[in-house]
């Protein structure tokens, strides 16, 4: 199975990155990658100038967690990896995995393709929540949010309280409507060829539907999905972040703790080896076990 991991980093660890480019790059995948640090992605060019898995991303270089970047640059990272398929169809791509910042795989390849084999020509990613069943899902939709792509705006409480008093005066004059029903979902995702290229081939429909919402990364995918693809939805949440191993909506992303990571768990995040070693340490390379 050919997978193509679509990764964010966000710290300018040389070392971290590419041990964990390396563990992938090694099982017979491929990385997409989003670097927010300047020298260090001119660092990993040049490093991996002779390495075809890594691509480093130039169409969209960076992103931030709660702003339009993180999902449109992953649709973005999609769109390069199809392009980089061969037209003839001897080179395809089978599984497109996101990884948002500090995420790694904590069971083997050999289990992680055994899993994805059960759930062929299934989409997987944990949905919670829709506007059709719910109104507050509309109404969130409906606020404005700036400030966003501010580098501190999920720890700044001065950014965030600014955000809310602007929101508030925009959405008093301007509401933003929708006809499409939104879904929410947590901000990660493993698609397959057909839900990738859908995704890939609206792209416009991300930026323009989605701009100026707070942590769009929680609504655009999931949205872009029911509306673009016909692949079947497999509901299940094999991902793993901060205390208790769930993800809180509209919040920022904590360290995960060791147990928080389960039997059912694939991939865990945030695991930064300078932040959180001791999970860093147990699982860093996982993906190479033999089962």
């Amino acid at each position: 199975m050919k997978i193509a991991y679509l990764m964010h980093y966000m710290k300018n660890n040389f070392e971290e990155i590419t041990e964990n480019l390396d563990i992938l790059i090694n099982q017979g995948d491929d990385v997409y990658l989003m670097v927010n640090d300047d020298d260090l992605r001119d660092d990993l060019i040049l490093s991996y100038c002779d390495t075809p898995q890594l691509h480093v991303a130039h169409h969209q270089q960076t992103a931030l967690p709660a702003d339009m970047s993180l999902p449109r640059g992953f649709i973005v990272l999609m769109k390069d990896a199809l392009e980089y398929e061969k037209e003839d169809g001897s080179f395809t791509y089978d599984r497109f995995i996101i990884m948002t910042d500090g995420m790694i795989p904590t069971k083997s390849k050999a289990q992680l393709v055994e899993y994805l084999e059960a759930h062929e020509d299934e989409d997987i990613y944990y949905e919670v929540d829709n506007s059709e069943d719910n109104e507050e899902v509309k109404k969130r939709f409906e606020n404005y949010a700036f400030f966003t792509n501010s580098y501190d705006f999920q720890k700044s409480k001065t950014i965030r309280a600014m955000n809310k008093m602007t929101s508030s005066l925009v959405h008093s004059f301007k509401k933003r409507e929708m006809e499409d029903t939104i879904y929410v979902s947590y901000p990660w995702f493993v698609l397959t060829h057909e839900s990738a290229k859908a995704l890939a081939d609206n792209l416009a429909y991300c930026s323009n539907t989605f701009k100026m919402c707070l942590y769009p990364e929680e609504m655009a995918i999931a949205t872009m999905l029911h509306k673009f693809s016909n692949v079947d939805h497999h509901n299940e949440n094999i991902w793993a972040v901060g205390k208790n191993g769930e993800y809180i909506l509209q919040q920022p992303i904590e360290n995960v703790e060791l147990d928080a990571i389960k039997e059912s768990t694939y991939f865990a995040a945030l695991a930064h080896s300078e932040d959180n070693l001791q999970v860093y340490e147990d699982y860093f390379d996982a993906y190479t076990c033999e089962s």
